[in-house]
């Protein structure tokens, strides 16, 4: 069996479910009878993974203590060869020790930190530098480093075209799963003040504001309330089609995480900052690779970070040439295998690793059987 352990939630949003839903879908297609279930320690995020069509088991445990759900673990990996695939912030090495040695583990990593697994995975922008760092550690066996690896929801793995348009009409804003901090308020608030000083759109008529309400935002009903009632200002909930919209619009500015990735499929020109620490690396090595502004750290630098992110949108709404070069810049980094990428290493693993176990009847071996 292949297993996959993720949260998502108000506190840490959605991006670590999302992105396994989509190495799931990946290993669905090349394994029809290897469905991956995924392993989920409340029922925040089950509704939106069973609509994917994977079974969920809810452990009812504390995502914060992932120590504390190990003698479930220890049940439920059964087989003692099953595939187990970890993305979480809340995993430490003592908890990939001692999983490691009930399945064969693959985690997702953002931060550096090398653990001991069979297959560690970090597809952001900057992880080719920390190569060195995690032979140094010599934990993980194996490693698939950089952004071939970025695994991208099959919905902007094809139908990709985008033109980038004479005059900016509609700038997008997301925060990505959750807000926290507040930050499209700020933005918004902000982009509306700096109006009069933006290029106008066609005929003179103002910018289109769409906002994207994640899922666990907890400002959302603030949001409406103060901006609700612009007819410029679109207020998105429970949003189905993110690509059409990103599509539609100009300029986004974003959160950087997965939604940065998708956007860079595109080549939508874009605007990014960041919330926490481990967002940080890849806003830094997305402006030192292409031309786009690193707005900064919303949280820590908030009146600062807004002040770039207008500075930015100006010159995005006064300079096409800009928003030329930012498209082309950003379709080079992506290019949409990197979900089937990884579902593909992880089956090798398996297969390198001999995984096999003995199906018994009545105490006498029938078979050997190998994912």
């Amino acid at each position: 069996m292949f297993y996959i352990r993720a949260d998502g939630n108000t506190q840490i949003g959605m991006g670590h479910v999302m992105r396994c839903l989509s190495i799931a879908e990946a290993a669905a297609d090349l394994e029809k009878t290897c469905r991956p279930v995924f392993l989920v320690a409340d029922e925040d995020c089950r509704g939106m993974i069973a609509e994917r069509g994977f079974r969920v088991i809810v452990l009812h445990t504390d995502f914060k203590d992932m120590m504390s759900e190990l003698s479930q673990l220890e049940n439920i990996l059964v087989r003692e060869r099953d595939l187990l695939l970890v993305d979480s912030y809340q995993a430490d090495a003592s908890y990939f020790a001692a999983v490691s040695r009930i399945a064969v583990t693959v985690c997702l990593e953002d931060m550096g930190k090398a653990y001991p697994v069979n297959l560690l995975i970090n597809y952001n922008l900057y992880a080719p530098k920390l190569a060195k760092q995690y032979q140094i550690n010599a934990k993980p066996l194996d490693t698939l480093l950089g952004a071939s690896f970025v695994p991208l929801r099959r919905l902007f793995q094809t139908d990709n075209a985008y033109d980038v348009r004479d005059k900016v009409t509609d700038v997008m804003i997301t925060t990505g799963g959750s807000d926290p901090y507040f930050a499209a308020g700020a933005f918004l608030t902000a982009f509306l003040a700096a109006e009069e000083t933006f290029c106008r759109g066609h005929d003179n008529h103002p910018v289109t504001w769409h906002i994207v309400s994640g899922p666990f935002n907890a400002f959302a009903t603030e949001l409406k309330e103060r901006f609700g009632g612009r007819d410029n200002v679109v207020i998105y909930e429970g949003l189905k089609d993110l690509k059409a919209l990103m599509k539609r619009c100009d300029v986004v500015v974003t959160a950087t995480g997965s939604t940065v990735y998708e956007i860079c499929a595109l080549g939508v020109p874009m605007i990014a900052f960041y919330f926490a620490e481990n967002q940080r690396q890849g806003a830094q090595e997305l402006a030192l690779l292409t031309e786009i502004v690193n707005a900064g750290c919303f949280c820590t630098d908030r009146d600062a970070t807004v002040e770039r992110a207008v500075e930015a949108l100006k010159r995005c709404i006064c300079d096409r040439e800009y928003r030329v070069l930012l498209n082309r810049q950003e379709r080079r980094l992506v290019d949409g295998k990197g979900a089937e990428r990884i579902a593909g290493r992880i089956f090798q693993l398996s297969r390198e690793n001999s995984l096999e176990w003995r199906l018994t009847n009545g105490g006498e071996e029938r078979a050997t059987i190998k994912l």
